[in-house]
């Protein structure tokens, strides 16, 4: 029987569930279904802030310290810059010394490296130590290397093979830190690795780079290039044919889901200054949007350094009429930028300035957003980078020795998680003390809820076994685990849900509802049989067997108590039933639901309710194949039974509720369907097929 009523409305596609209450659990209150609108970041998106030298680069060199290495610090998300040029000989080209931009000549000696040479073990530690930090630190990071930080072309070694070399060589450090490491920036060619002002930016060239890093990277880690020519090189095809011709949907899945962009112009004007462009097997920013829809990887770069009178001339996308910003931001799965928080940044003032209105930015799919309504664009882009889960209905259901949430939620974010997740249940005794963990089994992970979608989101879970009856409140840990993390241990990378008051930063956890809980015994539903009387049987003591054939008067059920708990001076047995027509049904001894219970040994002693026929149950008429629920509330200190159906209590003739059972209770110790777990049978007059499925202590 599912106790979980479902409300009528839902809010862009979420279904709010009620809180209600169960047998065994009763909901007294839920989480507001309502965004905080609070700034913060989970693990693997948000700002990717730098650190190192004043211009963010690190650089390695031969012999160097491998100790104190820590580009991170404690952000939780950050960018690793490190600059090779030291193991390069690399050549400085200028126009400047007569010789034509990017070409080489053997005469030219203006070198900025010593010598080609393969990385040092110096080096590779340093890179090492600090991803080991970001991991100590619960953080992620996103790393990419260049043999120049400057603004400085060339650089490179003289030969493809050894930056080839030192590909192959830092492939093999990053591997090691495929929980730490979000995606790799291709980087290597140009000034600040961005591809470009290179001679080894040609086709050919840069596929074998980027070759190189797939082969060397694990097969979950992400590649992000810089410019959309290298995908269509990859892929041996025209951008007319990619997008006009299905080539799309032809893209080897295990590419697509590796390998992406990162956007170092980001909007500095309308086509992020050079990354999207039209002809020359380049993308137009349309296409751009309609390839990365379909992504599933990390997507972002930094914001491009422009002028307040270059942004008023050349910049269009924040103009509703002209352009959907917010609509482009749900397209890409936008989940990071180095420079957001940098207030030097005119495109970051110029955000402040743009109020966010919901029906300014409309678009088809639009999630919920009303939250924040009047707050600016800057904000709103700075808080949902990546994903944003917000929980908009919660149900619960009580079961056997557990409960099951149902969660609606809808991640307003732009992107998904991308890291594998872990779940916990914590259960907060209202009256104090320790809270309890309980592993919990969901549906479906929450990186499947995309950016801009939502999910009902099953939580399962087992009560502890040193629970006891009471009030806590429930809290949903969810991690985004490291390999040495302990399981119930606080996790160095928790997920935080984003509605109002939600958050508790002590326990690491999301809470989404209080419940009350009862006593339980657990009886296993697969062992749990049910009687039927044939017409031919008029008395208790017809033949039982535990098999079912036809030529048999009764047919014998068996319910198993599974650890039972200490003995109260109730119980509540429940069966959810199909209700069987008034024709059918046949009443042995007057009784329209007549159990008995049998002690070892013993008799049945049966206890029954009176009726005349099936259709006077209080008043109402079952139809025929209806499913409710029957339960027997027995009361040891009165030695009392009483008959409910789906919650209301059965009277007779005479409007009676309660009845005298026919034999001392004692607590149930000497009824063997209580019997200290020894199995015991219950006979019932009911002929359609039903099942126990739980029984209550109080």
């Amino acid at each position: 029987m599912n106790h979980i009523a479902k409300i009528g409305t839902a809010v862009t596609g979420v279904l709010l569930l009620a809180a209600v209450s169960a047998h065994g659990l009763v909901v007294t209150g839920t989480v507001a279904p309502i965004d905080g609108a609070e700034t913060f970041h989970n693990p693997g998106c948000g700002p990717a802030e730098m650190k190192a030298d004043p211009e963010y680069w690190a650089p390695l060199s031969p012999g160097m310290s491998t100790e104190g290495w820590d580009l991170c610090s404690d952000a939780p998300n950050c960018t690793a810059f490190w600059d090779i040029g030291a193991y390069s000989k690399g050549y400085l080209y200028t126009n400047d010394n007569g010789v034509p931009l990017y070409d080489h000549y053997d005469y030219v000696t203006n070198h900025v490296g010593g010598a080609d040479i393969p990385l040092d073990e110096n080096a590779l530690l340093a890179v090492s130590n600090s991803l080991l930090r970001c991991r100590l630190n619960g953080g992620t990071c996103i790393p990419r290397f260049a043999y120049t930080g400057r603004e400085k072309y060339g650089c490179e070694p003289d030969d493809i093979e050894i930056m080839l070399m030192h590909v192959r060589q830092l492939a093999t450090v990053l591997s090691q830190f495929r929980d730490v490491v979000a995606a790799v920036e291709c980087g290597m060619i140009g000034p600040w690795g961005e591809m470009h002002s290179s001679r080894y930016k040609n086709e050919e060239d840069t596929d074998r780079v980027v070759q190189a890093w797939l082969d060397g990277l694990p097969q979950e880690m992400t590649l992000l290039v810089r410019y959309p020519r290298v995908w269509t090189v990859r892929l041996g095809t025209t951008a007319t044919t990619l997008f006009n011709g299905g080539g799309l949907e032809a893209i080897d899945p295990a590419l697509r889901s590796r390998m992406g962009f990162f956007n170092d112009g980001y909007l500095g004007n309308d086509r992020d200054y050079g990354t999207w462009r039209d002809g020359g097997g380049y993308w137009d920013r349309d296409q751009g949007r309609t390839f990365l829809r379909g992504q599933a990887v990390p997507y972002g770069g930094e914001l491009a350094t422009i002028s307040n009178e270059y942004f008023d001339a050349e910049v269009h996308l924040f103009d509703p009429q002209r352009h959907n910003i917010v609509e482009e931001w749900y397209d890409t799965h936008l989940s990071y930028l180095r420079n957001i928080t940098h207030e030097k940044y005119v495109i970051n003032q110029r955000m402040k300035a743009i109020t966010f209105h919901s029906a300014t930015w409309a678009f088809e799919g639009m999630p919920e957003l009303h939250e924040y309504e009047g707050l600016d664009l800057h904000k709103f882009c700075l808080d949902h980078m990546g994903y944003r889960y917000v929980v908009r209905g919660v149900g619960a259901e009580g079961r056997t020795n557990g409960a099951t949430l149902n969660i609606g939620i809808e991640n307003t974010g732009f992107g998904q998680l991308l890291f594998w997740e872990a779940h916990e249940v914590l259960l907060v005794p209202k009256t104090g003390g320790a809270p309890l963990v309980a592993g919990a089994a969901l549906s479906r992970p929450l990186a499947s809820i995309r950016g801009g979608s939502n999910a009902v989101v099953t939580v399962s879970f087992d009560y502890p076994k040193s629970i006891s009856e009471g009030e806590y409140g429930v809290y949903l840990r969810v991690r985004a685990p490291l390999p040495d993390e302990i399981v119930g241990g606080t996790p160095r990378r928790p997920i935080r849900f984003a509605n109002v008051n939600c958050y508790d930063s002590d326990l690491e956890a999301n809470y989404l509802c209080t419940i009350a809980i009862r006593k339980f015994i657990d009886i296993f539903p697969e062992r749990v049989w049910f009687a039927y009387r044939a017409d031919t049987c008029t008395e208790w003591g017809c033949e039982l067997t535990d098999g079912v054939t036809d030529d048999l008067e009764w047919r014998k059920r068996t319910f198993a108590i599974n650890d039972p708990m200490p003995r109260g001076r109730g119980a509540r047995i429940e069966f959810d039933l199909n209700a069987a027509s008034s024709e059918e049904f046949i009443e042995p001894d007057g009784g329209i639901a007549s159990f008995a219970f049998r002690e070892e040994g013993g008799e049945p002693v049966p206890y029954g309710f009176t009726a005349d026929r099936w259709k006077r149950l209080y008043g109402r008429d079952f139809a025929s194949g209806e499913k409710f629920t029957l339960a027997l509330v027995l009361d040891s200190s009165a030695n009392t039974v009483q008959f409910e159906a789906n919650g209301l209590a059965l009277a007779d003739d005479t409007g009676r509720t309660t009845f005298l059972a026919a034999g001392r209770l004692e607590g149930f110790s000497n009824a063997v369907v209580l019997g200290n777990g020894r199995d015991g049978n219950i006979y019932g007059s009911l002929d359609a097929p039903c099942r126990a499925t739980r029984l209550w202590v109080n």
